[in-house]
C-alpha cells in the first residue's frame, strides 16, 4: 500500500457515473414498478451504499476510509431504454475516494441486472467513469473540463458514431432515414479473388433487404456452390394472429456480435465466404426479417456455413421482435411480458428457449454448384 500518513486530511469529495442499458420494455415496466422482484431501484440504491463501505475489501491495496456521506441516484431514461446510476462520496481522510464512488455504481447496477435478468438478460452496463473529484494534493478534477466537452448522459448505442469499430471489423454510419447501417470487411488468408480467401461482411438495417445482392457478396469464381436462408414474417405464431412484426436491436451490441460471427465460419470452415444482413423496424407479412448467404466449392460445407450462421444470429445477436394482431402487441420470447393496447401488463408465463426467434416464417436454402462429382 502507498503510505499517506504524510498527506494532510482534507474534505474528499468524488462522483462517479454509469449507464445500464436494457430492452425498452424492460425500462417502461421499471418505471411504472411492474417487475418480478419487487423494489429494484430501493435495492440497487442500497447495494450501492453498502458497497461503497466495503471497497477495501474489494479491491487489492486499497486504504480504509471513514466514510461521512455516500449517496446514490438511479434515473429510469425511458427514450433511451436505459438507468442511469451516479454515486457521491464523502470523507474526511488523507487519501481519495474515488474507488468508494466507482465500486458503488458498480454493484448498483450489478443488483439492478441481477434483479431484472429474469425478464431481460441481454442488459449491458457500459460507461463507468469518474465525473468529479475535490480534495487532496491533485486539485478538483470535472470530466467535462478534461475532456472539453459538457458531462450528460451518455449517448445512446443506436447513435451513429463516425468511425467506430465493433468486433474488429471497420465501421462506418449507414445513410437513409432512420437507418443504422455498418458493413465490415475482415480478411481470411489469401488475395482477392483466391479461392481459399473469404471476405465476410455484415448488415443491421431498416430498408428492405435484398437476397439476390446478399447472395453475389459471397459469390465468386471459386465457389461451386451458394446457399442461402431467407427467415420471412409469417401470419401467424403459436395460435396468435400476426398483422405485423417490430424488429428492436441493441444496434452497436448487433453489428459487434454478427461481424465476430462472420469472422468465425471462415476460420471453422475453410473456403467459404459469408454475408448475413437482418432488419429492424416494422416488417409487414411476407417481408424478409434475415437473409444469409454461404458460398464455398462443394454443396455440403456452403448448407452447413448458412445453417451455422443462421442458428449463431438466433442465439447470439441482441435482437427482439413484437408482434401485432388483434390480440394487442406481445413482446415473443419474453416470460412475462404481454402488453395490451393500453400498455399494461400482463403475466402469461410466456418463454422460449431464445429471448427472440428470427426467421420467423419460411427457411429456403438453395444450392447450386458445378464443384465436381459430388456436386
Amino acid at each position: 500500500m502507498v503510505p499517506v500518513d504524510a498527506k494532510p486530511t482534507t474534505r474528499r469529495r468524488a462522483i462517479a457515473g454509469a449507464t445500464i442499458r436494457m430492452h425498452p420494455e424492460t425500462a417502461a415496466r421499471l418505471a411504472r414498478g411492474d417487475t418480478p422482484k419487487g423494489e429494484v431501484l430501493a435495492t440497487a440504491r442500497i447495494a450501492g451504499i453498502m458497497a461503497a463501505k466495503r471497497t477495501p475489501e474489494l479491491i487489492p491495496l486499497c486504504h480504509g476510509i471513514a466514510l461521512t456521506h455516500v449517496s446514490i441516484d438511479l434515473a429510469v431514461d425511458e427514450p433511451a431504454a436505459a438507468v442511469h446510476v451516479t454515486a457521491t462520496a464523502e470523507a474526511l481522510d488523507r487519501t481519495g475516494v474515488e474507488m468508494e464512488a466507482m465500486v458503488a455504481v458498480n454493484v448498483a447496477c450489478l443488483t439492478l441486472y441481477d434483479m431484472l435478468k429474469g425478464i431481460d438478460r441481454a442488459m449491458v452496463i457500459t460507461d463507468i467513469r469518474l465525473i468529479e473529484k475535490s480534495g487532496g494534493r491533485s486539485g478538483h478534477f470535472r470530466r467535462e473540463e478534461a475532456e472539453g466537452k459538457p458531462e450528460g448522459r451518455p449517448a445512446r448505442e443506436d447513435a451513429p458514431q463516425t468511425g467506430e469499430r465493433s468486433g474488429g471489423a471497420a465501421s462506418t454510419p449507414g445513410g437513409g432515414r432512420g437507418t443504422e447501417e455498418r458493413q465490415g470487411v475482415v480478411p481470411h488468408g489469401g488475395a482477392a479473388g483466391d479461392q481459399g480467401m473469404a471476405a465476410v461482411q455484415g448488415r443491421i438495417r431498416a430498408e428492405p433487404l435484398d437476397a439476390d445482392a446478399i447472395a453475389a457478396e459471397v459469390a465468386h469464381a471459386g465457389a461451386g456452390a451458394v446457399a442461402t436462408f431467407l427467415g420471412l414474417v409469417r401470419d401467424h405464431n403459436e395460435g396468435r394472429t400476426v398483422t405485423l412484426l417490430e424488429y428492436e436491436a441493441y444496434a452497436s451490441m448487433a453489428e459487434a456480435e454478427l461481424a465476430r460471427i462472420l469472422a468465425e465460419l471462415p476460420a471453422e470452415i475453410p473456403g467459404v465466404r459469408v454475408a448475413a444482413a437482418h432488419r429492424v423496424g416494422a416488417l409487414k407479412v411476407g417481408d424478409a426479417a434475415v437473409i444469409c448467404a454461404a458460398s464455398a466449392p462443394h454443396r455440403g460445407e456452403a448448407f452447413k456455413a448458412c445453417r451455422l450462421l443462421i442458428d449463431r444470429i438466433k442465439e447470439r445477436l441482441p435482437i427482439w421482435k413484437r408482434e401485432h394482431g388483434p390480440q394487442g402487441p406481445y413482446w415473443v420470447g419474453w416470460e412475462d411480458a404481454r402488453c395490451s393496447p393500453e400498455g399494461h401488463g400482463h403475466a402469461h408465463g410466456h418463454g422460449h428457449e431464445h429471448g427472440h426467434e428470427h426467421g420467423h416464417g419460411h427457411g429456403h436454402a438453395h444450392g447450386q454448384g458445378s464443384g465436381g462429382p459430388d456436386e
